[in-house]
C-alpha cells in the first residue's frame, strides 16, 4: 500500500511538471498517478471491495493509451486511434472478467514495449532515448515479480520493488518528455 501511495506522487508530481509542456504525457502521468493512489487503497483495505481494483486497472489502461497517443501524435489517425484504444479496452474488459492482472501487464508490454520502444527503434526514430531507457527499466521489475523476491515481507515485497522500479521509470520518461519539448522549441525557434 505504501509503495503505490508513494508512486502515486511521483506520478502527480510529474503531471504537474509537464501539464503545460505536454497535455498527453501529463495525462498519462495523472491517470497512472490514479491508478496507483486508487490501487494503494484497495491493497490498504480490502474490504471497500473489487470496484476499487478494477477503477486502478481501468486508470492503467487509460494511461497506456495516453503514452500512445503521446508518442504517435504526429502520425495517429481516427481509425489508428480506435485500434489503441479497443486493445486497451479489450484487454482491460478480460483482467476484469477472468480477475487477472496478467492482462494488464500485457497491455503494458504491447503498449509501452512493443508500441513505444520498439515503434519508435524501427519507425520513428526521433523519441528521446529516455523514455526508452526507461520503459527497457521497468522490466527488471518482472523478475522481482516472477520470482517473488521479497525483502521484507511487509514494506518491501515484490510489488514494493516493482512500484520503486516504476518511479525509477517515470523519472526516466519524464526526462525524456522534458528534452522532447525542449527539442521542439529549439526547432520552432530555428524555423
Amino acid at each position: 500500500m505504501i509503495s503505490d501511495l508513494v508512486l502515486s506522487l511521483f506520478a502527480f508530481y510529474f503531471y504537474f511538471q509537464h501539464r503545460i509542456t505536454s497535455r498527453k504525457w501529463s495525462l498519462f502521468f495523472l491517470t497512472l498517478g490514479l491508478s496507483a493512489f486508487t490501487g494503494g487503497i484497495y491493497h490498504g483495505y480490502y474490504e471497500i471491495g473489487e470496484l476499487f481494483r478494477f477503477l486502478s486497472w481501468g486508470l492503467l489502461s487509460a494511461s497506456l493509451y495516453f503514452a500512445v497517443l503521446s508518442v504517435y501524435h504526429q502520425y495517429l489517425n481516427l481509425l489508428l486511434k480506435n485500434i489503441v484504444l479497443m486493445k486497451s479496452l479489450l484487454l482491460f474488459f478480460l483482467s476484469v472478467y477472468y480477475v487477472n492482472f496478467i492482462f494488464m501487464v500485457i497491455d503494458t508490454a504491447i503498449s509501452l514495449l512493443v508500441i513505444v520502444v520498439f515503434g519508435n527503434f524501427f519507425f520513428l526514430k526521433s523519441l528521446s532515448k529516455y523514455i526508452s531507457y526507461g520503459i527497457l527499466i521497468s522490466l527488471s521489475s518482472v523478475v522481482f515479480i516472477v520470482f517473488k523476491i521479497s525483502f521484507h515481507p511487509l514494506y518491501l515485497t515484490y510489488n514494493d520493488i516493482g512500484h520503486y522500479i516504476s518511479i525509477l521509470t517515470l523519472f526516466l520518461i519524464s526526462k525524456g518528455v522534458t528534452q522532447d519539448y525542449t527539442k521542439s522549441l529549439t526547432k520552432a525557434i530555428k524555423v
